[in-house]
């Protein structure tokens, strides 16, 4: 099953406030939920989050990714860095 992937413009921005190389690797595996956002696999560390449903969160190092999937759209709502927390 395929996924859209869409960002939302604060998602966006804060990718483009990044270093070249980290950039690169987030949008890599923002592309990654396209092909299943549920399951963690090899570069793409996804989790369910309690307490906050329907959210799901992917890790890539020190960034942090927060989405929510409706039908066959993957809607990337948050980013930030680790130290903020949830």
């Amino acid at each position: 099953m395929s996924y859209s992937v869409f960002l939302h413009p604060d998602v966006e921005k804060y990718l483009d406030s990044l270093s070249e190389s980290e950039k690169k690797r987030c949008y890599n595996a923002l592309k990654k939920l396209s092909e299943d956002s549920y399951e963690p696999r090899s570069g793409c560390d996804i989790k369910k989050m309690t307490g906050r449903e329907p959210f799901y969160r992917l890790r890539v190092g020190d960034h942090r990714f927060l989405y929510v999937i409706k039908e066959q759209e993957v809607l990337v709502e948050e980013a930030f860095k680790r130290e903020k927390g949830y």
